[in-house]
């Protein structure tokens, strides 16, 4: 006679209460969207702290090093398609401890970095060169110094819980409404986004020079404003026409890697996406996403040193990264939105371009929430986060307490990032955290044909193999060692370092506080009689 041993039942209850409410279509325009068209930063963060590096190719490096990692999610989605997709990848493949530490620390913690950056991005970004470029069109200084007040720390801290609170709302009401709403910005921003690079690929460059000046007259600005940055760069130290180098190239591909790794943020609610365990599919959500921001991007990169040179470049990015002051206007950094506005003489132009910028400045605390949120419900679902933070509202199918405690943690988050002047500068930290999840992610990947067998031999993945050695492996090494090399190079290249020791004790202490968390959980729960381990061998509920 045999004995069956029944499993325990350890998940907080038989059904997520999640419903799959967007179409594969909706989920590559998240990711499009997440990646975001409108982030600025290798433009000027490029040329001012790599010389020599080439804005195109690092574009383009960065998502040929993404690809690996995004073909490793397709298999790890197809084979477990449910919401909370990284962290509910590393603990059935790592166990809970690593799955739990590595998306607490730098998923939901450090994504409340983010939330205060999207409000940094709608207000700076959106609003202010929205004002400041009807001011200047339409010879309003009225327009103009409103725009100056959206870059003010109180006008940005404003914005940002305003930006965070109606997200809030939105989410709050249903998955399916954002669905919708995700459409109207979709399209939105790629009318902006169109619309400046037909600005920038139209202008002369000989008429590049003259138009700026006059935008940092209208502005407020200097009438010789681009001979004076010019100057104020080279007495900087700066050299104009630096030789090309490939490291630097590799290190801009690092920076670039700080919108191309979010091509796989979608696998956070993937119990929310139909058809998510479809290979075909997850392969337009992933890659196809990936591969349609990179060009994009890089195209961005070449319409900018066509229309004002490699020169040109190099003094935006004085300013941005060295402080040259003459090589701002109005202290505004030259983003490309901003380039793009002060050469039109078009209130229309300078009103799509704003709207498209507002509307992904929005759409990423969205996203913030989205994620997190899903990451929040599979922990608690385990047992590890209280079981409030699971409940699904019967009639919208979403978190509400997840959503609300994720605004109220984001407040303070906001005021350190814009009244505390030290704390701006842990804004690379979201790239070093973040990054390690995706690595993470694909290093799972990699070992996911041994680790977690049975789940991988169920998938649609498994029939994809290079002789006797599985595609997740080779892709999921890949992955992990180009994810890995660019986390690092934040922490060893001094132009992308997180060096300092506020950097080091928030970084590490945030780790440490998610490694404690997940072991005294574990330990209360044990002591009531449940074994949080068994989660770890199964899929969690639908």
């Amino acid at each position: 006679m045999t004995t069956a041993v029944a499993r325990p039942e350890v998940f907080t209850r038989k059904a997520s209460g999640l419903v799959r409410v967007m179409s594969p279509y909706s989920a590559f325009i998240y990711n499009i969207l997440t990646m975001g068209l409108i982030f600025p930063w290798t433009y000027l963060w490029g040329p001012g702290a790599l010389p020599g590096g080439n804005l195109f190719w690092g574009i383009i490096l960065a998502m040929l090093f993404e690809l690996p990692i995004a073909f490793t999610y397709v298999w790890l989605s197809t084979a477990m398609p449910r919401s909370g997709g990284d962290y509910v990848f590393q603990s059935r493949v790592f166990g809970g401890f690593w799955g739990f530490t590595i998306l607490m620390s730098g998923f939901v913690i450090w994504i409340l970095q983010w939330v205060a950056l999207s409000g940094w991005l709608l207000s700076y970004l959106g609003f202010a060169p929205l004002f400041l470029g009807l001011g200047a069109t339409l010879s309003n200084p009225t327009l103009s110094q409103i725009g100056v007040w959206f870059t003010t720390p109180w006008g940005i801290v404003i914005v940002s819980i305003l930006n965070a609170l109606a997200s809030m709302l939105l989410l709050i009401s249903g998955f399916k409404n954002y669905v919708r709403f995700q459409y109207v910005m979709f399209y939105g921003i790629l009318v902006a986004f169109a619309t400046m690079l037909v600005v920038l690929f139209t202008t002369p460059t000989s008429e590049f020079v003259e138009r700026l000046n006059a935008f940092a007259v209208a502005s407020g600005g200097s009438p010789n404003f681009y001979q004076t940055a010019k100057e104020a760069t080279l007495a900087a130290g700066i050299d104009l026409n630096p030789p090309f180098s490939f490291f630097n190239t590799l290190m801009i591909a690092a920076i670039a890697w700080t919108s191309l790794q979010w091509a796989t943020y979608s696998a956070e609610q993937n119990g929310e996406i139909k058809d998510a365990r479809s290979f075909k599919s997850q392969v337009f959500i992933l890659v196809g996403s990936l591969i349609m921001t990179g060009i994009l991007l890089a195209i961005l990169g070449v319409a900018l040193e066509r229309v004002g040179g490699k020169e040109f470049l190099y003094i935006a990015g004085a300013g941005y990264w060295s402080g040259v002051e003459e090589a701002k206007i109005s202290g505004f950094w030259l983003w490309p939105n901003i380039l793009a506005v002060a050469l039109t003489g078009s209130p229309i132009v300078v009103i799509l371009i704003g709207i498209g910028y507002i509307l992904n400045s929005f759409q990423i605390v969205n996203n913030c929430y989205i994620g997190v949120t899903r990451i929040m419900v599979a922990m608690s679902l385990d047992r590890l986060l209280p079981a409030w933070f699971s409940e699904v509202h019967e009639r919208f199918h979403t978190p509400v307490n997840a959503h609300v405690a994720y605004f109220l943690a984001s407040i303070p988050v906001i005021l350190l990032y814009n009244l505390y002047g030290g704390w701006a500068s842990l804004t690379l930290g979201v790239t070093f955290a973040c990054g390690y999840v995706f690595a993470s992610s694909a290093l799972a990947g990699a070992l996911f044909p041994f680790r977690a067998k049975e789940i991988y031999e169920a998938s649609p993945g498994a029939k994809y193999k290079l002789g006797n050695i599985p595609w997740v492996t080779i892709l999921g090494t890949l992955g992990a060692i180009f994810g890995f090399g660019m986390v690092l190079s934040y922490l060893l290249v001094p132009a992308l370092g997180l060096t300092s020791p506020l950097a080091y004790s928030v970084v590490f202490g945030i780790i440490l506080f998610a490694a404690l968390w997940y072991l005294i959980v574990k330990r209360a729960q044990k002591a009531r009689g449940i074994d949080v381990d068994y989660a770890f061998k199964e899929i969690p509920p639908d």
